[in-house]
């Protein structure tokens, strides 16, 4: 009896001699301390953060006529065009400064570039509808495609720049920023802010 007394007070001398020792030299968890800069380096490597595309359809007409009848039938030009475009805009994460974060206890503001157009594309054909004179369209005879492509992209980059359209495109960009950068600090408080 005493040898398996001896033996179960032998082993449980060794199991308990190996836990106390795992529980004082275990390996530590890699915490990382998440600052300001570990934030500012992880938004600033994602580039331009494009939150919204508008696809807007573009009406303008383009009167080059003079309003002397006389004229106009010899050298006038007046372009009806229409088309497609669709507009990407977004943020320029690569703007952001190091001040431009900030954590303080569980709150982090962020303080972000304004929304920008990052790209504009056409998506359909422009359509053009072309009446010019009679000596224009003999010695000079410009289509007008290039002159409409510019002033349809021109007007459409007015209409993206509305405040409504910047207010939803701000909203978007905090929801994205909200979910990059609960990716890295988890349990925090965003506030989000656009510089002028």
């Amino acid at each position: 009896m005493k040898q398996y007394f001896l033996l179960v007070v032998i082993f449980l001398s060794l199991v308990i001699g190996l836990l106390v020792g795992y529980l004082i030299f275990k390996p530590q968890s890699d915490q990382i301390a998440i600052n300001s800069l570990v934030i500012y380096s992880k938004l600033q490597n994602q580039g331009f953060l494009i939150t919204q595309d508008y696809v807007l359809e573009q009406k303008l007409t383009i009167d080059n006529t003079t309003g002397q009848w006389w004229k106009d039938i010899f050298w006038g030009q007046q372009i009806e065009t229409s088309a497609v475009i669709k507009i990407s805009l977004g943020v320029d994460l690569h703007k952001l400064e190091s001040q431009d974060v900030q954590i303080n206890n569980k709150k982090i503001t962020l303080n972000l570039p304004a929304i920008e157009i990052k790209s504009m594309e056409l998506v359909s054909d422009i359509n053009l509808q072309n009446s010019q004179g009679v000596l224009k369209r003999l010695l000079d005879n410009d289509d007008g495609y290039n002159k409409a492509l510019a002033q349809l992209k021109d007007t459409a980059r007015q209409a993206a720049l509305e405040q409504a359209i910047i207010t939803r495109t701000q909203a978007a960009t905090v929801k994205e920023i909200t979910k990059l950068v609960n990716l890295i600090a988890e349990d925090k408080d965003m506030v989000v802010k656009f510089k002028e």
